[in-house]
């Protein structure tokens, strides 16, 4: 296929970068919104330089798509927590509860321990599987959406 590997770093690449803003990250908790779009982008350039693409196609191009696009996120994800003090964590827990007052003091336990931590790496890597798992269905959307029958070959 020409051009997969240029379509899947715009495509994946957009939807990382937009997926780390602050804010707009948010986004991706609705259906995977960044991912989804930057898989769709994907399909669109490819179809774009392909005469023919196939569902197999589509389905692995939106799945690199995902894995590019999550895979920046996790990789700044992994570093904010490894980088992430007993002393930043307690500022966050402060924060949270004064937007939560009803967070227990046993939060602290849970959270001064290293599974606080490993339990946002394992958050982080569940994201990366879904990423992958929603770019190639939104690849095969975005083929069947931008489909011409004159030029697809099933």
């Amino acid at each position: 296929m020409q051009g997969l590997g240029k379509s899947i770093l715009i495509g994946g690449g957009a939807s990382g970068v937009l997926s780390i803003f602050p804010g707009l990250n948010l986004l991706n908790l609705f259906f995977m919104t960044w991912i989804v779009l930057g898989a769709g982008l994907t399909i669109h350039l490819l179809a774009r330089e392909n005469r023919r693409l196939r569902r197999g196609d589509a389905l692995l191009a939106g799945a690199l798509s995902g894995l590019t696009g999550g895979g920046i996120f996790a990789l700044l994800a992994f570093v904010s927590i490894a980088s992430l003090t007993q002393e930043k964590l307690e500022r966050m827990l402060e924060a949270a509860r004064a937007l939560a007052p009803f967070l227990a003091e046993s939060q602290d336990v849970f959270a001064a321990g290293g599974s606080f931590k490993a339990m946002m790496a394992l958050a982080v890597a569940f994201f990366l599987l879904l990423a992958i798992a929603a770019g190639a269905l939104a690849g095969l959307a975005a083929r069947r959406i931008l489909r011409h029958p004159e030029r697809d070959e099933r």
